[in-house]
């Protein structure tokens, strides 16, 4: 006899907002997921989030609400929440997490001298540390406690207190929701790939609702794109912290689009601030970084402000069907005003040729970067730039040295309109196809890319065929 399912969803399901209605149906799903689990292995299947000792870090005090930030929203993403419901349950968990996690010991940090386990912990103790594995479980588990309390019939009729705020119609006679649950503009698409080395040290963060996240006035979205090196640690904390810390910086500046020199400083502080977090960690770890701002005005104009900051040699591509304008100048050692700043540099830094290719002190071969403790003449002071977009402009292309080494941007740019006019490419495609041509072109390294599209799929291509 098969085990019958909760029933979320409520009477009357005609007259009520498509938003709700879809809420409840991720709910139910969740339900059907847990009891097919249960039935096959004998208990519901839990969230495992497993590394090896060498592959967490201690977080401290002032580092975990972002930490808290990623874990939820990356979960929520995984779990495909409905889009509405995200930030309020995101809110809600995260409020739980910071107030738990202080009296949470399985969340602590286990090493001497790290902090005092006889000391009593209050709201103010800055001297907490917790394991960076920890902490996701715990915040994971208040998530997934969260969404099976709301799964429960006797929530059903409070679900709309989940929403956001207007985000549900009040009348049904009225609702027009269900052009807003209809599936949104591909905003950008992702493709990433070990490829030969042992290990996946590349990571990315790709933030469409950033102000949304974290609570800015101006319409911004974020990407970035970190190449790690000497394990993945570095590039994993600069994908959390970064951009926390850049929305903390933005929200003390001007609100107005074209105020330069606001947005510079709020880059080189999230970025120079990440690094020293990170180093005083004491990890031997590095990654270079490649985060894009992207300030957009309202629809129906294809105009906006992009700001690019960028340690390392990931690039961005920024490109209209006549014009492609790289972005980034790549911070390599051998470089004539970066060789004469290492060599020039207060603790003393050279510059070898090793190994088939010129590195810091002989070991790093990107002159900038986050992390890299022990490399000082190496630093995380980012290049900057900003551009102003036009309707002239489709997609910006973010890539690891994995992929722009190895496929040139002709090719890249040719490949990405070719696919974009064939209707019966997916989207999701490209990053696929653009990662088989860097193999091709004999990538040996891990390889991210990350498009963000300007404009609808139908535009770019019929802005590409009218140029």
């Amino acid at each position: 006899m098969s085990e019958k399912v909760p029933a979320v969803a409520t009477a009357s399901q005609s007259m009520e907002c498509a938003r709700l209605r879809e809420f409840k149906g991720f709910l139910s799903d969740l339900v059907r997921e847990s009891v097919n689990n249960a039935a096959s292995a004998g208990e519901p299947t839990r969230i495992s989030i497993s590394r090896s000792s060498n592959e967490t870090y201690p977080v401290r005090s002032q580092e975990v609400p972002a930490e808290i930030i990623m874990s939820v929203w990356n979960h929520l993403q995984l779990k495909q929440c409905p889009r509405f419901f995200q930030l309020p349950i995101l809110r809600i968990v995260a409020a739980e997490v910071e107030e738990g996690c202080r009296n949470a010991k399985e969340c602590e940090f286990n090493a001497s001298g790290k902090q005092d386990q006889n000391k009593p912990k209050t709201a103010t103790d800055t001297d907490i540390v917790y394991d960076l594995v920890k902490l996701q479980k715990y915040v994971v588990n208040n998530l997934e406690k969260l969404l099976t309390r709301l799964t429960d019939n006797t929530e059903a009729g409070n679900l709309q207190n989940y929403a956001e705020k207007d985000a549900l119609c009040a009348d049904g006679s009225k609702c027009t929701c269900h052009i807003a649950v209809s599936p949104l503009p591909t905003a950008y698409t992702v493709g990433h790939i070990k490829n030969k080395p042992r290990k996946m040290e590349d990571r990315h963060v790709c933030l469409e609702r950033f102000s949304d996240l974290y609570e800015l006035k101006q319409p911004y979205s974020f990407y970035g794109v970190f190449d790690g090196h000497s394990g993945p640690l570095a590039a994993s904390y600069a994908t959390s912290q970064l951009p926390y810390l850049l929305a903390e910086s933005l929200k003390t500046t001007t609100d107005e689009l074209d105020d330069v020199k606001s947005y510079r400083e709020a880059f080189e502080h999230s970025f120079l601030q990440t690094d020293k977090m990170f180093t005083q960690k004491g990890i031997s770890s590095g990654t270079t970084a490649v985060c894009m701002l992207l300030a957009q005005r309202k629809p129906p104009s294809f105009d906006g402000h992009l700001y690019v900051a960028w340690v390392g040699d990931s690039k961005a591509l920024l490109v209209s069907p006549t014009v492609s304008l790289q972005l980034v100048k790549p911070h390599k050692p051998d470089a004539p005003d970066e060789r004469k700043r290492i060599e020039m540099a207060e603790s003393g830094g050279t510059v070898m040729y090793v190994q088939g290719q010129w590195r810091v002190n002989g070991i790093l071969n990107v002159s900038r970067s986050i992390g890299d403790y022990s490399v000082t003449p190496a630093i995380a002071e980012p290049d900057f730039v900003d551009v102003s977009l036009t309707a002239a402009h489709d997609f910006i292309v973010l890539g690891t040295d994995g992929l722009f080494d190895h496929v040139s941007e002709a090719k890249l740019v040719d490949t990405i309109y070719k696919i974009l006019a064939d209707a019966e490419q997916k989207i999701e495609n490209i990053p696929k196809i653009l990662i088989e041509l860097a193999k091709e072109g004999d990538s040996q390294d891990n390889i991210t890319v990350v498009i963000v599209f300007l404009k609808r799929r139908l535009d770019i291509v019929e802005n590409f065929k009218s140029a």
